[in-house]
């Protein structure tokens, strides 16, 4: 096992002073099998009303609602998590019987949702991918392969590019490449959701990044990890943050403002420290890591 200082900080600049403003944050690491969250804090300037809770998903969320005038604002969450050794092999086998699905929790990952859709155009890539309804064999393959097909190119896309334009220009970040594995996972039969969180950086690397990938549903109750983004299953090598059933369910930071003008994109770094005496060498240095 190994332990993570993960800070992750979100600036906002607004293009006049706004009168007040409220956001969302899910930025706490998720405690979970694989995973044990040991404590997050958040910091924030100007002064805010902060409440934390829980959503759907189970995922920890923090309202920040900030009541003074405000030209920019600074969101901090340092947390430190501790990733465990995985529990059994990330491999997908038995295929759901769909009349048993239909009494499963899992039920609703199958489902279409606002940031993936039912595509005419999926087919053809299912039969692109050499993807088989029901087949776990060839939903990993196509996990490994994606990328052969879209090419990474940040700066392609935002937050807010749909599924569509991916699938025609075949370009993206993690985050599409996400939302294109959904679909192929859903429209083969497997209920999937989508996952953020970060890649934990290898002792041989000097800059990582903030991640997205999914987990896809099995009859007995695992959830399988997969990463399209670098073609893997998930083991031990990404702390998980939030779920859901696409990004619109998991967005780190998002909120509203009162004011005339739009704001500027915001502006994130994320640095991932591991820490003396969880099996790493106090030489380690800390890593500096994009938002994509």
């Amino acid at each position: 096992m190994a332990r993570y200082e993960v800070s992750h900080r979100t600036l906002q600049r607004y293009r006049e002073h706004v009168h007040r403003s409220r956001n969302e944050v899910r930025l706490k690491p998720i405690d979970s099998a694989t995973q044990r969250a040991l404590g997050s804090q958040i910091a924030v300037d100007p002064d805010a009303e902060i409440a934390d809770s829980l959503d759907y998903y189970n995922n920890a969320v923090w309202m920040v609602a900030v009541e003074t005038p405000h030209r920019e604002l600074i969101i901090e969450v340092t947390s430190e998590v501790e990733v465990l050794p995985p529990l059994f092999e990330p491999r997908l086998d038995h295929p759901w019987d769909f009349d048993a699905m239909a009494f499963n929790p899992a039920a609703e990952y199958i489902a279409s949702s606002p940031r993936v859709p039912r595509l005419r155009g999926l087919d053809s890539l299912l039969e692109e991918l050499s993807v088989r309804a029901g087949d776990a064999a060839s939903l990993m393959a196509a996990n490994e392969t994606l990328r052969d097909h879209f090419a990474y190119v940040p700066g392609a896309t935002t937050v807010g590019t749909r599924l569509p334009e991916v699938l025609e220009r075949r370009v993206g970040v993690c985050q599409d490449f996400a939302h294109v594995m959904l679909a192929v996972a859903r429209q083969s039969g497997w209920p999937a959701r989508y996952v953020s969180g970060y890649v934990v950086p290898r002792a041989s690397e000097t800059i990582g990044e903030s991640h997205a990938w999914i987990e896809v549903g099995t009859p007995d109750g695992r959830w399988i990890g997969l990463d399209p983004t670098h073609g893997v299953a998930v083991r031990d090598g990404h702390i998980r943050v939030a779920v859901g059933r696409d990004y619109d369910d998991v967005a780190p930071v998002r909120g509203t403002f009162a004011g005339q003008l739009p704001g500027e994109p915001p502006e994130v770094s994320v640095v991932i420290r591991p820490l003396v005496g969880a099996g790493v060498g106090p030489a380690t240095p800390a890593y500096v890591l994009s938002d994509q």
